[in-house]
């Protein structure tokens, strides 16, 4: 099923960002990015919590094929919903042959030397050490996610399919609705930041075609 509140990209400007102090059980480790788009400010919540776990989260950092980058950086500012399909704009961790792992990382379920479709893994805080420079370097930010239901802003920045049945975010698995943050750097490429979490399968095999 895709997700219940919708799918696209907010474009716009990076204008700060932090992340939780507290971490306990009832608290989920996030890192917000405000974003002004138009005028208008969004927040986007990039969920990294690892679940108390050293290796309850898995990312890797993508550069962009410019044929990739262009028609992203041409975007307006602004949100844009995107329909849920291979030839929207849509990202998908494991169908959009430029962000997908190879057989190998998925075989050997580690990061293999400078490959750029390995997974990291380790906590929301060794994941943000990563994200941060990117952050810090960008002219522009694309988020890929959810759209708020209530106010402006954008989560489920991260993988969106691959949840075990009885989880409680399974009825929100689908094709072409992952999330990511890709940022512009000053000359002009772009990177995106993937996350996923130890729970999500790595190859939703039943479902690619």
């Amino acid at each position: 099923m895709p997700l219940f509140d919708g799918y696209g990209v907010l474009a716009g400007s990076l204008l700060r960002y932090g992340c939780d102090n507290r971490q306990d059980e009832s608290h989920y480790y996030h890192c917000s990015l405000l974003v002004r788009a138009r005028g208008d400010v969004y927040r986007c919540v990039v969920d990294l919590d690892s679940k108390h776990r050293r290796d309850g989260i898995q990312w890797k950092v993508v550069e962009l094929p410019p044929e990739q980058a262009e028609p992203l950086r041409k975007r307006p500012d602004g949100w844009h919903y995107i329909k849920m399909n291979a030839n929207s704009g849509a990202l998908d961790y494991y169908r959009s042959e430029w962000l997908g792992p190879t057989a190998e990382c998925v075989l050997a379920g580690r990061e293999e030397g400078s490959s750029r479709y390995c997974w990291k893994y380790g906590t929301g805080h060794d994941a943000f050490r990563d994200l941060e420079p990117l952050l810090r370097r960008g002219r522009r930010i694309f988020v890929f996610g959810e759209p708020f239901r209530n106010g402006r802003g954008v989560h489920n920045i991260h993988q969106n399919q691959g949840d075990p049945p009885d989880s409680r975010w399974a009825g929100e698995n689908g094709s072409w609705q992952d999330g990511a943050v890709m940022v512009e750097r000053p000359d002009g490429t772009v990177a995106a930041f993937l996350c996923k979490f130890s729970t999500q399968r790595f190859f939703v095999s039943e479902t690619l075609s």
